[in-house]
């Protein structure tokens, strides 16, 4: 069987091993277990756990492992979710930064997945400092903005490492492969859903729209690079683009050939549209080439989402 009941420091060549070390100065109890390593929070844990790719051949190369991190909400939390976890969720997950709330059985909890890939070599310097952070503060993210909406709590402010030239560096890679703009602390990009659509300006309403904004901190977590991708499609039924929502979050956690989970889908700005938000806090700033990772990633996800979309009946 795959899951060992001893420790094991690096299950499918994922070294978990690193993680601890990199939590070991933080107050996070940190321990293996199995093929998982289990960070204990104060008030929650969150487990890290290696298991093997439901198909190890994709289109972007062999797997070699899926990373999925789990946190279990806090007991007075459920009461919140139970009875109406697509509304609650939906609404939430606004607030996600590295992970979602997602429904798993009857239970809620937050989410986030790797994918890695043999030919990948980007553990240290990507892969790492992601799931760092993401047990750092990921589920923090969604749990300090819970607090803060149900107790009217100020948002947190501060300003972004990110500049106009991080910025120009990401638009330097995907201006060869979309529409792209940037002003400011911002970058705005376009991602064509069908042959021939380019850009909403245009006309196309086959097209999916990428901002990143370098001035819009976090509600708990501060400064940092807010990710927002918004799906064309519209869904005038508000609990039925809340169930989409939850759907897309639970298809997200499947151990699959997907682009990295750090955030999670909810309602979109443009009208009843679903959106995949997330939050990179300033302390993954010196993690090279993140920003630009960031969008490859939305792409991808732009993608499939239109198809899962058109799956469960939904079309842009």
């Amino acid at each position: 069987m795959f899951w060992n009941k001893k420790p094991n420091p690096e299950p499918l060549g994922v070294p978990l091993s690193d993680l601890m070390a990199m939590l070991a100065p933080t107050t996070i109890k940190a321990t293996l277990k199995g093929n998982a390593l289990i960070a204990q929070h104060e008030h929650y844990a969150i487990r890290i756990e290696v298991v093997p790719p439901a198909t190890r051949e994709s289109e972007n190369g062999p797997i070699r492992a899926v990373v999925r991190m789990i946190t279990e909400l806090p007991a007075p939390l459920m009461s919140v979710f139970r009875g109406k976890e697509a509304a609650a969720t939906a609404a939430f997950n606004a607030f996600a930064a590295l992970g979602a709330l997602h429904q798993d059985g009857a239970a809620v909890r937050i989410g986030s997945r790797l994918t890695i890939y043999e030919a990948e070599d980007a553990w240290r310097t990507l892969h790492l400092p992601l799931l760092a952070f993401t047990t750092i503060c990921g589920s923090e993210a969604i749990l300090g903005g819970m607090r803060r909406a149900m107790t009217n709590e100020k948002p947190r402010g501060g300003s972004s490492r990110w500049t106009e030239r991080d910025l120009a560096q990401v638009e330097g890679y995907m201006s060869r492969l979309c529409v792209c703009t940037t002003g400011g602390l911002g970058l705005t990009a376009e991602f064509g859903l069908a042959e021939g659509a380019e850009s909403a300006i245009a006309g196309d309403h086959k097209t999916a729209l990428f901002q990143l904004m370098a001035d819009q901190p976090h509600p708990e977590l501060g400064g940092g690079l807010f990710c927002l991708l918004q799906m064309p499609h519209r869904v005038a039924d508000e609990e039925r683009l809340q169930r989409l929502c939850l759907q897309l979050n639970q298809m997200e956690m499947a151990p699959h050939d997907l682009p990295p989970h750090f955030g999670a889908w909810c309602p979109g700005r443009l009208g009843n549209n679903p959106a995949y938000v997330s939050f990179l806090p300033n302390a993954l700033h010196s993690a090279a080439g993140i920003a630009v990772n960031t969008a490859f990633w939305a792409m991808t996800r732009a993608q499939w989402a239109n198809a899962m979309l058109a799956s469960l009946g939904v079309r842009s």
